[in-house]
């Protein structure tokens, strides 16, 4: 008889040869997170519970402690859960192989994609989902009113590597009259150390006039009770001059969106955006240096007919910091930019090089 980790399995008969038992072994055990896990709380704060040893077959994953008192949980790796009483977004992803770069570290373009993804969840909990659109409220839909992102700000202390499992934190915040901030963090699970840091302002745009807006108070009303106050920006927001177009000396042109860069408004993806600017930034830098901030800001939006034209420039170099500074313009053939972003670079950290042994497996 053949045992699994977790579970006994049926005897199996004897024309299976070796892959399919050990394909089924895999399944079983992949299975198995979904059995329960034990929280407990300590004077209601956000603290990190470290991994202890598995006895008697229980797993026991370290997450940020809940406020309520020995509360019981499934694992929140993959709708996620509240926290701090509905003011914070949880949720818990392993970095799979699709998701990491040559270096086996989580490429920024999945890191954008986890940052939305986490939005979208958190808005499904709360409960702001009409007609299938998330975050939609009934005063916005009854005004026909859409969050769009102005502005986003991303700094990477460390990438995850193939195979980690990380925690997301997201959560939402006032922003003035004309918008709301949104602010991530993805933590090493195990540690608590914060890898990843963003922070995105958004604002309202009417779907007809395709024109942003302040925001009516009856969608304030609607949504002040999902709002935390007086925190700081997770990410300093960074303030744009003009780009000096004309000294922009790397150009990639005909550049066109494909069916799978559009959202669900049939405007094309945040995160696409990274790979255009990415199209025309010199290889001498991406292929030694590793992405550390990014900063967006989007001034059109983007459709599935348009061209693209990616510009991009090498700010002087800083010596001191040892780091390198870009330019980016993305922009439409009739010359209307699309956005602006800044990038800073830093030498390549090699950070997940500890499981390149694993390159043999391809």
């Amino acid at each position: 008889m053949a045992t699994s980790r977790f579970f006994n399995m049926p005897p199996l008969p004897s024309t299976w040869n070796k892959s399919k038992v050990s394909l089924q072994r895999v399944n079983i055990t992949s299975n198995a997170i979904q059995k329960t896990v034990r929280f407990s709380v300590i004077n209601c704060s956000l603290k990190i519970n470290h991994a202890q040893p598995a006895l008697n077959d229980e797993i026991r994953v370290p997450s940020v402690k809940n406020e309520m008192e020995n509360e019981e949980i499934t694992s929140p790796s993959v709708a996620g859960r509240l926290v701090k009483g509905g003011l914070v977004f949880q949720q818990n992803v392993s970095v799979r192989s699709f998701e990491i770069d040559s270096e086996y570290k989580m490429s920024t373009k999945a890191i954008m994609n986890y940052l939305q993804e986490a939005s979208l969840n958190y808005a499904k909990k709360l409960g702001l989902i009409i007609d299938t659109r998330f975050g939609i409220t009934p005063g916005m839909r009854k005004m026909d009113l859409v969050w769009v992102f102005r502005g986003m700000h991303i700094e990477v202390d460390r990438y995850p590597c193939w195979g980690e499992v990380v925690q997301i934190l997201h959560w939402t915040c006032a922003s003035g009259r004309t918008g709301v901030r949104f602010d991530w963090t993805i933590n090493d699970i195990n540690t608590g150390e914060t890898l990843v840091r963003a922070s995105c302002l958004a604002v309202m745009m009417n779907k007809n006039t395709r024109k942003t807006c302040k925001l009516p108070e009856e969608v304030k009303e609607e949504i002040k009770a999902y709002l935390r106050e007086d925190v700081e920006p997770i990410v300093e927001a960074f303030k744009y001059s003009s780009p000096q177009i004309e000294a922009m000396d790397h150009i990639k042109t005909g550049l066109t969106p494909g069916w799978n860069d559009l959202d669900v408004n049939y405007h094309v993806n945040n995160a696409k955006y990274l790979d255009w600017i990415l199209e025309s930034t010199p290889d001498s830098i991406r292929d030694r240096h590793e992405l550390w901030k990014m900063n967006f800001e989007y001034r059109k939006e983007c459709l599935k007919k348009d061209v693209i034209q990616s510009l991009s420039r090498v700010l002087p170099n800083n010596e001191k910091n040892r780091e390198i500074e870009v330019e980016h313009v993305l922009r439409l053939e009739s010359g209307h930019q699309v956005l602006r972003a800044r990038t800073v670079w830093r030498t390549n950290s090699h950070s997940c090089k500890g499981i390149n042994s694993m390159k043999t497996i391809f």
